[in-house]
Formats: structure tokens, C-alpha cells, sequence
């Protein structure tokens, strides 16, 4: 036993030597719950089930921690049928001492074999079912399925009272009794079944016998006797002898007679209806059988035409997808042309701008033949309006530090004129701000194999991070001891630097 609030173990002191905490209370609502574990153990091993329970739950309640109660709580609803109870009681247990705890054997040898777990979900939903049927009146359909659940579970205490219950609604009286016997013998002292076989007995008149001693209830002479509902001989007691009173019965010729000749038709209506049946039976057996074949065999024919219908609706939905496709693609390919039109209206009326704008929506690669060849013609001739408009705009935007809109912009003049040392120069920083290191590194490298000597000028190579991607560039990298190497010619001559316009470069801009 630990203190509640530090955890310490206590010693027979009535005090926590830990924090000085007073645990009086603590042990003794600890010896209460271990008293009622004693008294639920005494019940249970008479089979005095429902008392169990009763007090191990009150000793639960006391110590929630009491793992030796909270076990055998489930070993007793384990044995009246309850398995899910029972698991969860054992999983909580699990779940308080997860160590050198019973409950571990008892959750794997029920999770070992999966049949019964199997057998036990169908026994739940079967009994709910049953319960179903019965709030619906269907005595008949109730009454299988809780014998199927008993045959599978034959401990399920609920079980038993349900279909007792329904053999008391059916006036069965003896089958219900022998059910009612079953259950006691798997818990000796449930209510349920005591007041259930109580009813019988009233119904009946005849004392069950359980397997002890039933003591009579004394009747004084001054007492009234009441008449018992059986055909039998009648005892009760007078002082103390007991007196056995036979039941008459008066026979009357007459009477007599006609209830022997009514027994006698009924008899032999009996006999010629047992006879009857078993042909009856069969011919309404095969007509349900031979019913039950025409409807598979009809199910069948309508499933497979269905799965016909639907290959078919995934083949035509398949054309309609590549049609759709199809049409997408011509009418990308006519608004291109259309484009191209406008285009080359615009060029051929003066208007350069307009018609550069234009063509650099046209996507090249859906033009064929003449159009192909006006587009290229008419190109030629604005590309560079269309070059200095999308630099223009990617220079404004790098000026600003919107370097998303000048990556995006400097890398559109870059595809229209490659040629342009600028655009390649900006789009390579452009990239560098951004962050993006591996598109940087790699306009960098092109730059500096397009360009070598306006490269080396602005020494562009110190800004890539992976010199790697400047192999097979010929420009001048960095040596070992961190010198700056120069690209030479085919003499050994060093490589003149010039600017952008061809002229010689003095010194290197930093």
C-alpha cells in the first residue's frame, strides 16, 4: 500500500513517513475493500454468484486498485456468460498493474483462440436479437435463437431467464422449470431466476427441487389453507402430523362416456394429422427449394447483367474522356491560332507591342505548317520588342524586391532571346535572393558558359554553392589554397575580360 499523495509505502504507522500525511482513513477504507474481496471469494465458491458480485463491486468500490477483486469480478462474470464484462474487467486490472498481473493470462488465452471470441459476438447479437423478436411479439423466432445461443454459451445466465421468460409466457411451464434448474445450478442464488421459478411454482403447484433440502411452511389449524393448483394429492399439516389428502374423483357413466368418445376423435385426429404432415412437409420443401433455385438462378442472370451494363458505361465513359481530351486539345489549338491571327493583324498594322504581347500567349509547339512558319516569320521580327517588354518588367520587379515576379518574368525574356547577357545575369540573382540555391547554381553555371567573359568580370563562379555544377564550364575556379584561377588561351595567354559590349574590362566590380 502506498500514501495517496507521495507515493511512499506505509508501515504499520498511522502515518505517511514519507510526508507526515495522517492515513488512517486510507487503511481502513483499504481493509474494507479487502473485507468484502474475503466475503465476495466465500460466495463464489459456493456459486453464489449474484452475491459475489455484489460484494466485490462494493469492494471495488472502496479501492478501485484492488486488482485481486477487480480479477476475480471478471472470473465471475466470466462464468455466468458475461465474457465482454469480464474482458473489461480485466483490462482495466491490466491496465492499473500491467506487471505480474492474472489478468494478462486471462486476456491471452481468451484472445488465443479466436473461434470463441468469434462464438461469443455471435451469441451477443444472436441474444439481441432474440430480444428484438420478443419486443415484437415473435415468441416462435425468439425462442431459436436463444436455444442457438445457449448451445454456444451455455453458461449465459441472461440467456436462460429470456427463454424461461417466454416458456411463462407460453404456459410451458416444465420447460421452463428445467431451464430455471440449469441457471441455479450455475448461480445458486440469482433473484431472477428464484422469482422465475417462484412463478412456476405457483403456476404448477409442484415444489422445485434444486438439490436441497426444501423445508414446508408450517400451516397452523387456525390458518386457511389454500388449494393448490395441481391435479395431485393435496398435504398440509395438522399439530405436528402431516396429513395427505388424495383427490377424488367421481366418476359419472354418462359424463364419462362422452369424454371418452371426445378423446377419441380427438385421438384419432391426431393420428391422421401426424400422418399427413411429414407428405406436407416435404412437398412444401421442395416447393421452397425449387423456388429458392429459380431465384438464384435469376439473381445470377441479373448480376451478370449488370456487370455487362456497367463495362459498358466504363467503355463509353472511357470514349467520352478521350473525346473530351480530343476537344480540349483542338480548341487549345484553334485559340492558338486565333492568337496567332491577332497577332499578325497587329504586326502587319504597325503595332509591335500589341502583336508581341499576343504571340507570347501562342504556344509554339501546337502550331504546324504555314502556321508554324508565320509564327517564326513574325517572331523574328518583334522578338525583340517582346524580349525588352518581359525584361523590362523583370528588371522593374528585381529593382523592387519581388524577386518571385522577376524570376518569373526574366525567365519568359530568357526563352525569347537567349542571347541576352542581362536577362541571364538578373535571373540568376534573381534565384540567389530567393534562396533557391540548386536553380541559382544552375543559372549561374549557364551564364558562365554562355557568357565566360562578363561572368569572370562580375565573377559570378564565388555565388554558386555547388562548384560541381561548374565542370566542363572552362571557367576559372577557385584553387586549393583559396587563390582565384584564370582561364587562358590556347598559347597560355590569360583570357582577355570584356563588358557586355566587347570592350576590355580594368578591374573586377565586387
Amino acid at each position: 500500500m502506498r500514501c495517496i499523495y507521495c507515493g511512499t509505502p506505509l508501515s504499520s504507522i498511522d502515518y505517511c513517513s514519507g510526508c507526515g500525511a495522517d492515513v488512517t482513513i486510507l487503511k481502513r477504507v483499504v481493509r474494507i475493500s479487502n473485507l468484502l474481496y474475503n466475503e465476495g471469494l466465500e460466495k463464489a465458491s459456493v456459486r453464489d454468484l449474484s452475491g459475489a458480485v455484489s460484494c466485490l463491486k462494493r469492494s471495488l468500490k472502496f479501492n478501485k486498485e484492488n486488482i485481486d477483486a477487480r480479477n476475480l469480478l471478471g472470473l465471475v462474470y466470466y462464468e455466468t456468460g458475461e465474457v465482454v464484462s469480464a474482458l473489461s474487467e480485466w483490462v482495466i486490472s491490466k491496465n492499473i498493474m500491467p506487471e505480474n498481473n492474472a489478468a494478462n493470462l486471462y486476456i491471452s488465452r481468451l484472445q488465443s483462440n479466436k473461434n470463441k471470441l468469434d462464438v461469443i459476438n455471435q451469441t451477443i447479437r444472436k441474444y439481441n436479437q432474440a430480444l428484438q423478436y420478443c419486443r415484437q411479439g415473435d415468441d416462435d423466432m425468439a425462442v431459436i435463437q436463444l436455444k442457438r445461443v445457449l448451445t454456444q454459451n451455455p453458461n449465459l445466465i441472461k440467456g436462460y431467464h429470456l427463454l424461461a421468460l417466454v416458456y411463462l409466457k407460453q404456459q410451458e411451464y416444465e420447460k421452463a422449470r428445467r431451464l430455471l434448474k440449469k441457471a441455479s445450478q450455475i448461480d445458486a442464488t440469482n433473484t431472477t431466476t428464484l422469482r422465475y421459478l417462484n412463478e412456476v411454482e405457483e403456476a404448477t403447484g409442484v415444489a422445485t427441487n434444486l438439490g436441497k433440502k426444501k423445508y414446508r411452511r408450517q400451516v397452523t389449524p387456525m390458518e386457511p389453507r389454500e388449494e393448490k393448483k395441481i391435479l395431485g394429492p393435496v398435504t398440509y399439516m395438522s399439530g405436528n402430523d402431516t396429513i395427505i389428502q388424495p383427490t377424488t374423483f367421481r366418476d359419472s357413466s354418462s359424463v364419462a362416456t362422452f369424454l371418452n368418445i371426445f378423446l377419441g376423435f380427438i385421438l384419432g385426429a391426431a393420428l391422421i394429422w401426424l400422418l399427413a404432415i411429414p407428405s406436407n412437409t416435404r412437398k412444401i420443401n421442395q416447393s421452397a427449394n425449387q423456388q429458392v433455385t429459380d431465384a438464384n438462378t435469376k439473381l445470377a442472370a441479373e448480376s451478370a447483367r449488370v456487370n455487362t451494363l456497367e463495362e459498358e458505361i466504363e467503355g463509353y465513359q472511357a470514349q467520352i474522356d478521350k473525346a473530351t481530351q480530343t476537344m480540349e486539345a483542338a480548341q487549345d489549338k484553334a485559340d492558338g491560332y486565333d492568337q496567332l491571327l491577332s497577332a499578325a493583324v497587329k504586326y502587319l498594322t504597325g503595332d509591335q507591342n500589341g502583336a508581341g504581347a499576343d504571340l507570347a500567349e501562342v504556344d509554339a509547339g501546337s502550331l504546324e505548317g504555314n502556321g508554324k512558319t508565320l509564327y517564326d516569320t513574325i517572331m523574328a521580327s518583334v522578338k525583340s520588342t517582346i524580349y525588352a517588354a518581359q525584361y523590362a518588367e523583370g528588371a522593374a520587379a528585381y529593382a523592387q524586391g519581388d524577386y518571385n515576379t522577376a524570376a518569373e518574368k526574366l525567365a519568359q525574356a530568357v526563352g525569347t532571346d537567349d542571347t541576352q547577357y542581362d536577362a541571364w545575369y538578373y535571373l540568376s540573382f534573381a534565384y540567389y535572393n530567393l534562396g533557391d540555391t540548386a536553380n541559382a547554381d544552375k543559372m549561374f553555371a549557364q551564364t558562365i558558359q554562355k557568357f565566360p567573359a562578363q561572368a569572370q568580370a562580375a565573377n559570378l563562379s564565388q555565388y554558386v554553392t555547388d562548384q560541381s555544377v561548374l565542370t566542363g564550364t572552362g571557367v576559372a575556379g577557385a584553387d586549393a589554397d583559396g587563390t582565384q584561377t584564370q582561364e587562358t588561351n590556347a598559347d597560355g595567354t590569360p583570357v582577355a575580360e570584356t563588358n557586355a559590349d566587347g570592350t576590355p574590362v580594368e578591374g573586377v566590380q565586387g
